[in-house]
């Protein structure tokens, strides 16, 4: 009976956290529609579009990284329950990103879209992040990690690659200069902040203490 009881609980509080790793994943495109409806975009809407949709993304990818060293240190194993969500969030705000500039922005001409990338390679690694989030995207079905075994794992170790190759192309998108930070770097460089942190706390030594 306590242990039915003990069930149940569980399954509640993943419900809950289910809505709420929803609705916050929902809310920034909601509020992304409303300000272009309401056009609070400002005079260069794609741009704007672009930044916002490519930060949500690097920050939810993020979130997703640090779920696990959060669980083990707040001792909250539900909270695992939020990785796969936040990831997958990650990748749908990134792939809204890429559609923003080469739908919106460049109405899939690839003509004009391969003259942008050679005049900034920066977006060639936007690209690969991309890429590697929808194949990890792809294959975070239950049915595929059965069949996929330990090979899915190794697989999923990508994210972190994925983070960096995020982190690599908002440095080199921000207009300016990184040597000396004139321009807007705080975004990116907080971000690959927090990343450095969540790559040293998967450090042999460092991991076994925590």
């Amino acid at each position: 009976m306590n242990q039915q009881i003990e069930d149940r609980k569980q399954e509640s509080q993943r419900f809950q956290m289910r809505v709420l790793v929803h609705f916050g994943g929902l809310l920034p495109l909601v509020l992304l529609i409303g300000s272009y409806v309401r056009d609070e975009l400002g005079f260069n809407p794609v741009e704007a579009a672009l930044q916002k949709t490519g930060q949500i993304a690097a920050v939810f990818l993020v979130l997703s990284l640090a779920i696990t060293p959060l669980r083990k240190l707040l001792k909250l194993p539900l909270l695992r329950y939020l990785r796969k969500p936040l990831g997958l969030y990650a990748a749908f705000y990134a792939a809204l990103h890429f559609l923003t500039f080469a739908w919106w922005d460049y109405g899939l001409d690839f003509g004009l879209i391969w003259a942008e990338i050679v005049a900034k390679p920066f977006i060639i690694i936007g690209a690969l992040a991309l890429l590697i989030l929808a194949v990890l995207a792809a294959t975070s079905f239950r049915s595929v990690q059965r069949k996929m075994g330990k090979k899915w794992v190794q697989l999923h170790r990508l994210t972190y690659l994925a983070a960096i190759l995020v982190i690599a192309h908002f440095l080199l998108a921000v207009k300016g200069n990184l040597l000396t930070l004139q321009g807007n770097y705080t975004f990116p460089l907080v971000l690959g902040g927090v990343l450095v942190v969540l790559l040293l706390m998967r450090l042999p030594g460092i991991r076994k203490n925590n």
